[in-house]
């Protein structure tokens, strides 16, 4: 595909399905600029406590109507939806699903990345591991071994779920993200829908080898689980087919990338040693790596970043997540109720000078990087009878901080690379509290970015690039993308001196252990 000046610009378009919501943008690949958006709420059911759990069929009904809606922006601005060229997918990472071969439709509800209802299966599986290692299988996967994965969730739906064990039997049974399911139901499902997932959200399951970017046999055999049921793996950037029906009939699906890596590509880290943090439902931090695969000492993840072709060197990152950030600020709204919209959440925390000694470690379900304790559980510590909400809240905003330093120093020592500044984006940085906070505890620049949405413009750059497509140029050494778009953005410096923030660390090293170990007998 080829364009020339007389032609429109191309138009590039991503989906981001996240935990919280859908989103779909239509960007201009000229100037990056978002020329129409939807963005719909999903709805999170939880039957169980620690069980999270989202409806497929809803999932794909926020895709098909965010689609319809981002159309019907174009049309009323009398921009052709035929501009669009070519569509990217990036999705919440984790979050498990089985749907049949035969009726499309899913076995049982999607099961979240953060749910914890196998959290017991996994200490069973840490016992028979030598010393109770939980980087036993680091070298082969690049992760600890941890609740979030898949090797303990299949097993779960297996034995729980009717239908899918005799499924996978006869060979009629779909496993995959959220990703394969989204692709699978845009290139016609049952008639004709192509079944793979790219590289990320494969190797993010637990169940992949980082080497050969493939489903490792002899994991899934010794954790006694059917690989041959899994989707093709392929790159990030390649035509996977096309959209089927609706508004994008014709248009290549040609990205599709796991979300913490398409909001790294989003920001344009193509350098090693480039770093950014997503603040959304979770804190994800990613660093570029570059061709070397580094395997953490300090409880960091290792996966593929991207991918620009089949036959491009894989380029990689070192990474990590923390829970709490949007995943905090909804539950201090929803179930404490101590504030009525996020909103409301910086203003009182900026209406104190500080949270008087009060921390807060949001380990609704566990502790995941750099800690990696399954049995931690939330905790407020340091209250006195002077603490009142507005501290809760800034104490809130504050542990999204402290982990993400965490994390930082994690990855520093990992790479030896400094982290020199910080590129942000995510729901959650409108808050400038938060980037002011971030920007003390961490004594480097904090630098958002004007692009809101770099999570589904790294879907659309990664769609761009795909041979075939050919918007976006790639370099001879097939690493990164030769583009440029003129950006602004807002610094945040650090106010904070050093002895202060040292204490403060001090403080939140103690208050971390307090939450360690809370449902351990």
């Amino acid at each position: 595909m080829s364009f020339t000046k007389m032609d429109p610009p191309p138009l590039v378009c991503g989906i981001d399905q996240g935990t919280s919501n859908t989103k779909v943008c239509v960007f201009d690949s000229d100037t990056g600029e978002v020329l129409a958006s939807s963005s719909i709420e999903t709805k999170r059911i939880e039957p169980k406590e620690g069980w999270t759990e989202v409806d497929p069929l809803y999932v794909l009904e926020t895709v098909v109507n965010g689609i319809e809606i981002v159309a019907q922006q174009l049309k009323d601005k009398n921009i052709s939806i035929k501009q669009v060229k070519c569509l990217g997918i990036t999705n919440q990472m984790l979050t498990f699903l089985s749907w049949s071969r035969k009726t499309g439709k899913p076995f049982y509800n999607a099961i979240e990345w953060c749910d914890i209802r196998v959290r017991d299966d996994n200490e069973r599986e840490l016992d028979k591991l030598p010393g109770r290692n939980k980087d036993h299988f680091r070298k082969t996967t690049g992760l600890p071994l941890s609740s979030l994965f898949w090797y303990t969730k299949i097993p779960w739906v297996l034995t729980n779920v009717p239908g899918v064990k005799e499924a996978i039997e006869e060979g009629t049974c779909y496993i995959g993200t959220v990703n394969t399911w989204i692709l699978w139901n845009l290139t016609g499902g049952l008639d004709g829908g192509v079944y793979c997932t790219d590289i990320t959200n494969g190797q993010i399951t637990g169940l992949f080898n980082l080497e050969t970017c493939t489903w490792d046999p002899e994991l899934c055999s010794y954790f006694k689980i059917p690989h041959h049921v899994f989707a093709e793996v392929k790159s990030t950037s390649e035509i996977y087919g096309y959209v089927k029906n609706g508004a994008l009939a014709g248009v290549p699906i040609s990205g599709m990338i796991g979300d913490q890596m398409a909001g790294t590509v989003g920001q344009l880290c193509f350098k090693a040693g480039q770093s950014k943090c997503t603040y959304g439902t979770a804190g994800c931090l990613n660093i570029n790596t570059g061709a070397k695969v580094v395997y953490s000492t300090c409880g960091m993840m290792t996966s593929p970043l991207f991918q620009l072709s089949k036959s491009a060197p894989v380029v990689y990152t070192l990474w990590g997540a923390v829970e709490g950030c949007g995943q905090l600020m909804r539950w201090l709204r929803d179930n404490l109720q101590i504030v009525q919209s996020l909103n409301e959440i910086e203003i009182l925390a900026a209406s104190v000078d500080s949270t008087h000694d009060c921390f807060f470690v949001p380990a609704f379900g566990g502790l995941l990087s750099p800690y990696w304790e399954d049995d931690a559980r939330g905790t407020i510590v340091g209250m006195t009878s002077y603490t009142r909400r507005e501290h809760i809240c800034r104490a809130a905003l504050e542990s999204t901080c402290f982990m993400v330093k965490d994390m930082i120093t994690g990855v520093e020592v990992d790479t030896g690379f400094p982290i020199s500044e910080l590129l942000v984006d995510g729901g959650m940085t409108v808050n400038n509290l938060l980037l002011q906070l971030q920007a003390n505890f961490i004594n480097e620049p904090v630098i958002r970015s004007s692009i809101t949405e770099a999570t589904s413009f790294g879907a659309a750059l990664m769609a761009g690039a795909a041979k075939g497509v050919d918007i976006f140029p790639i370099s001879s050494d097939k690493m990164k993308l030769d583009v440029t778009f003129s950006i602004p953005s807002t610094t945040f410096t650090s106010s904070m001196a050093d002895n202060e923030r040292q204490r403060l660390f001090k403080r939140w090293d103690k208050a971390i252990e307090k939450a360690k170990h809370w449902v351990s007998d």
